[in-house]
């Protein structure tokens, strides 16, 4: 008897944008989870051909020309799209982004034609949600929060040291040579005679011990892992402004996958905010002093706020069935 189960697979083909963490963490992983229950192919970045699927999976898709282009395709062979937004590049970025990306024309695109190119969009958060409703239906929208790959990021938790040291791994679209970007005046002169090791670029505005370099995103999570774990917690700043309100939580969900307490800014619809524990937040505009009795104070609760951590990251593992619902 012929087994036609093949039958009943959703036809998609994933196509990233680019081949960095957003394309990894957002089209590529997903789709890999998808592979064996889906007949699922994956193109290269930016790449739209047609081989008889369904739906596309892609991403951050903007100007006025590629909209264009994606809807004559999209009539031409009667396939569906779901386009995923995880940053906001539709308004002036703040001014330590230098990001060269022209806001003007991809929301000219996106207010033109993405409500016809997008059957449903996906999203990072609610605030991002909110905001994207001006050019496509709400019913549309889904929020997927950032998850993490279980096979990637599963670590045991080794207990830290006494001492109280910091981790930051950030990139440097988050600030600029001459401007501190997201980290706060009281975060820079809090952080100015403490211990800190930094992944990537070093900012230049902070007194650094070790400057660990950039991996390959696929090598990340064990050189995030090996590079954390040397420091009791991780930093995650950031300052309040549109751009901020629409970014994803990920560098919590990271520290949370290696078992370090992230120290995280707080202000109104802060991306961190929903998720973090109260002790672990640090108001926006604290002075050094204040942080310093944050800092004491989530160092003595630091089991708890680890527990509370694991808890947070036992509902954001990548699950393929969460996924493959958006395809029907």
């Amino acid at each position: 008897m012929a087994d036609n189960k093949q039958d009943n697979l959703k036809n998609i083909n994933a196509v990233p944008m680019d081949r960095f963490a957003c394309g990894r963490y957002r089209i590529l992983y997903p789709a890999m989870n998808m592979y064996n229950v889906s007949k699922m192919t994956i193109s290269n970045p930016g790449t739209f051909r047609y081989y008889g699927q369904e739906w596309i999976f892609t991403q951050r898709i903007c100007g006025e020309k590629t909209l264009k282009s994606l809807l004559d395709f999209k009539k031409q062979y009667n396939v569906k799209f779901i386009i995923d937004y995880d940053d906001i590049v539709w308004k002036a970025l703040p001014d330590y982004n230098k990001c060269a990306i022209n806001w003007e024309d991809n929301r000219k695109g996106m207010e033109l034609y993405l409500n016809d190119v997008a059957d449903k969009v996906t999203c990072t958060n609610e605030f991002l949600k909110k905001d994207l409703t001006q050019f496509v239906d709400e019913s549309k929208i889904t929020v997927m929060p950032n998850c993490l790959d279980y096979n990637r990021w599963r670590f045991d938790y080794y207990k830290p040291a006494d001492k109280i040291t910091f981790f930051y791994a950030g990139s440097p679209t988050h600030y600029t040579k001459g401007d501190t970007g997201d980290f706060s005046k009281g975060l820079v002169h809090y952080l100015s005679n403490k211990e800190l090791n930094v992944q990537g670029i070093k900012p230049d505005f902070l007194r650094v011990k070790e400057v660990y370099p950039w991996v390959d995103i696929d090598d990340y999570p064990i050189a995030f892992a090996n590079n954390a774990l040397k420091s009791k917690f991780v930093i995650a700043p950031l300052i309040d402004n549109y751009f901020n309100k629409c970014k994803s939580d990920l560098k919590y969900i990271e520290s949370c996958a290696v078992g370090r307490v992230c120290l995280v800014s707080d202000f109104p619809d802060c991306p961190y905010s929903a998720v973090a524990h109260e002790y672990q937040k640090i108001p926006l505009n604290s002075t050094a002093t204040a942080i310093n009795y944050i800092v004491e104070r989530a160092n003595d609760h630091y089991d708890e706020i680890i527990e509370h951590q694991y808890k947070v990251l036992n509902e954001r593992w990548l699950k393929r069935d969460k996924y493959l619902q958006l395809f029907s």
